[in-house]
């Protein structure tokens, strides 16, 4: 089972993403599903200024996946989003996507950047974007058309 990672935000606030979330999405790194990239939405609170993340949604249907790109297409992920808001009472609700990269130590692409961009435009709190690669993670943290990489701390 991998650790719970909790990344910092500035000086003061944290993103946590607990081991069993981090095992699904590490889970499309390798054989076969490691062939094409594949992501979903992250599922979590917005608690002050921390993010918890407590679920994700995998590849559906719907998605397209090729070897370099990974595009969310099914409507499911929403439906998820959707579900989790009503169950909480409005306390869970999409806090960001995940994708994998066919690399060892994941950097954003164009792309990456340019669809961050778009979702931190439209969302009113941030959003957190991770990308698993075979060997690390990238994970950053974007609000206002702006996204920087988180460092763990744990």
């Amino acid at each position: 089972m991998h650790p719970d990672l909790i990344f910092s935000i500035g000086s003061s606030a944290f993103v946590l993403l607990p081991g069993p979330v981090v095992e699904v999405m590490r889970r499309f790194t390798v054989g076969d599903e490691g062939r094409a990239e594949a992501g979903g939405i992250l599922i979590g609170s917005h608690r002050g200024d921390h993010i918890e993340i407590s679920d994700c949604t995998t590849p559906l249907r719907g998605d397209v996946r090729k070897p370099y790109l990974f595009d969310r297409k099914d409507r499911g992920h929403q439906l998820a989003a959707i579900t989790a808001w009503t169950k909480s009472l409005g306390k869970r609700t999409f806090v960001g996507e995940w994708h994998t990269h066919p690399e060892d130590f994941p950097v954003p692409s164009g792309t990456d950047r340019a669809t961050w961009r778009d979702i931190t435009m439209k969302n009113t709190v941030a959003s957190v974007f991770i990308i698993f690669g075979r060997e690390a993670l990238w994970a950053g943290i974007g609000q206002a058309g702006s996204v920087t990489a988180m460092k763990v701390v744990s």
